[in-house]
């Protein structure tokens, strides 16, 4: 009853214009009501910081020469997806519902694999860094498992892609999957 009348609330606001309502509010609140859910705060968090990584080192990746970590190559998109980084870890939690602390090892694994193969986060390559990662963390993290064909799905790449990634980002992991509490 009170998610009903909260919905009402929003339409008669959206009505009569008494509050400018963003997309985002609207996409949230279509979205069960996770607004209030602790896991958008840490993705709207995560996301800032991965866009101000990406914003520093996206214009100096356009320009480099072929000197590129041949690593990181699995994980390049020839152009930058359309995406925002926050839209594209609201879409992967909404559809996979996964803990806060599955969130949290998707960005300690990318932090790890960027310090231990010293290569840097770009538009070019973080939403492939994030699909990998996410699986990753969900397979070591999660009860709920799914599909090679839903990652593929959700990702918007290839199931011979997410079988290469998802190998590939083992392996620059050097298969060091646990995660200290501190």
């Amino acid at each position: 009853m009170k998610m009903k009348n909260k919905k009402i609330e929003l339409q008669n606001q959206i009505n009569s214009n008494k509050k400018n309502i963003s997309d985002d509010d609207i996409y949230l609140f279509n979205s069960k009501n996770i607004r209030d859910d602790p896991a958008i705060t840490i993705i709207k968090k995560i996301s800032e910081l991965l866009e101000d990584i990406c914003d520093e080192n996206t214009e100096s990746f356009k320009n480099r020469s072929n000197g590129e970590n041949f690593n990181i190559k699995p994980f390049l998109s020839k152009n930058i997806p359309q995406i925002s980084i926050k839209n594209y870890l609201e879409r992967l939690y909404k559809h996979t519902k996964i803990n806060c602390s599955t969130i949290i090892l998707i960005l300690i694994y990318i932090d790890r694999i960027c310090n231990i193969q010293k290569f840097k986060l770009t538009y070019f390559n973080i939403h492939k860094f994030i699909l990998a990662s996410m699986i990753i963390a969900i397979k070591f993290n999660e009860d709920e498992q799914y599909t090679t064909k839903f990652y593929s799905k959700l990702g918007g790449v290839s199931i011979a892609e997410i079988i290469f990634l998802e190998n590939n980002f083992f392996f620059l992991l050097n298969f060091n999957l646990f995660v200290k509490n501190e």
